[in-house]
């Protein structure tokens, strides 16, 4: 069996670790909040996210990377998302969604998962999500008009809607 990709975690994984954990502690709610991350940016700063539990609520981890962007800090370093469980708040690998946010956002930046094993591990955002998908980009041109996506979508989100209220 090939060994798994991973590198050891460092005491600054830790303590995002541990921030992430003191942040579900202080913020749980049964009904709304299981889950905790914390993302740590190029300037040091960590912005930590709770899931917001709704029918199309977002996880932590776009949360806490809204957080980061939000606060014009935008060069994510690293995350890590916990869950309550019983008296524990041990470490969640991402869902393939908070892994694929992350990619887009910041390819260079690492996760820190848990094995089945129980191994947590530092690994590259590419390595925790092998054959991504990769042609999002929202400069990219579109063949039609020659704009980029962002741009066109911009221009159709400030049209009035064709839709009436009643």
């Amino acid at each position: 069996m090939a060994p798994r990709p991973g590198r050891a975690l460092t005491a600054e994984d830790r303590a995002l670790v541990r921030r992430a954990q003191e942040a579900l502690r202080s913020g749980y709610r049964k009904d709304r909040h299981g889950v905790a991350a914390a993302v740590r940016t190029a300037s040091g700063t960590v912005y930590i996210g709770l899931n917001v539990d709704g029918i199309h609520g977002p996880c932590a981890e776009h949360v806490a990377i809204g957080a980061a962007v939000t606060a014009g800090d935008a060069k994510l370093r690293s995350m890590v998302a916990v869950a309550k469980r019983g008296t524990a708040y041990p470490v969640l690998s991402p869902c393939g969604n908070c892994r694929q946010l992350l990619l887009d956002y910041a390819p260079d930046a690492a996760v820190i998962a848990r094995y089945p094993d129980g191994r947590l591990v530092r690994l590259s955002v590419q390595e925790s999500l092998p054959a991504a998908f990769r042609t999002f980009r929202g400069a990219r041109r579109t063949r039609r008009t020659g704009r980029s996506r962002a741009r066109r979508a911009k221009t159709l989100s400030t049209r009035p809607s064709p839709v009436r209220p009643r």
